[in-house]
């Protein structure tokens, strides 16, 4: 079974992401990440795949 859930891990993840993205941006150095739209919608497609497939199996749990 796989558990999706918006928890701490989250959360801290989001945190470290925005700091990251700032102290990059501040020292004017490339983030470590897509730097654009697209890049970061080809991310979202991957993990949405990902929970249709294991919805469809029924192997997700939200919660």
């Amino acid at each position: 079974m796989i558990e999706i859930a918006l928890g701490t891990t989250e959360l801290l993840a989001a945190a470290v992401g925005l700091v990251t993205g700032v102290v990059y941006t501040a020292v004017r150095a490339p983030i470590p990440a897509p730097n654009v739209l697209g890049g970061i919608f080809a991310i979202f497609g991957t993990f949405a795949g990902f929970v249709l497939v294991a919805a469809m199996r029924g192997q997700v749990l939200f919660g």
